[in-house]
């Protein structure tokens, strides 16, 4: 192979990975199956592609992070922590704030 054609063909796959880069086929799809989850439910291939797709995703996210997903795992079905009481509001602030304006 010449020196010449081995520049073309890096070049080559070059801008095909800079292509495939900037139209993020696999992001297109996990959008698609995610909207397909969350919109109108599929039935039939269009449930399978779907079931497939995210499975997939959820898949490659535990081999990629499985501490992260071990955790994730284990507190799944914690109930929500205790949630702060209301904030009340003193009904006689106005006529607080007069006074001390009166006063300075």
């Amino acid at each position: 192979m010449s020196p010449l054609t081995a520049t073309a063909a890096a070049m080559g796959l070059l801008a095909a990975g800079y292509a495939v880069g900037r139209y993020r086929p696999a992001h297109r799809v996990s959008d698609w199956a995610h909207w397909q989850h969350c919109g109108t439910h599929p039935t039939g291939l269009r449930y399978a592609a779907m079931f497939i797709i995210l499975s997939a995703e959820n898949l490659t996210w535990m081999l990629l992070h499985p501490i992260q997903g071990a955790r994730a795992w284990k507190y799944r079905n914690d109930p929500p922590p205790p949630r702060s009481p209301a904030l009340t509001f003193d009904p006689g602030w106005a006529e607080k704030r007069r006074a001390a304006r009166e006063e300075t």
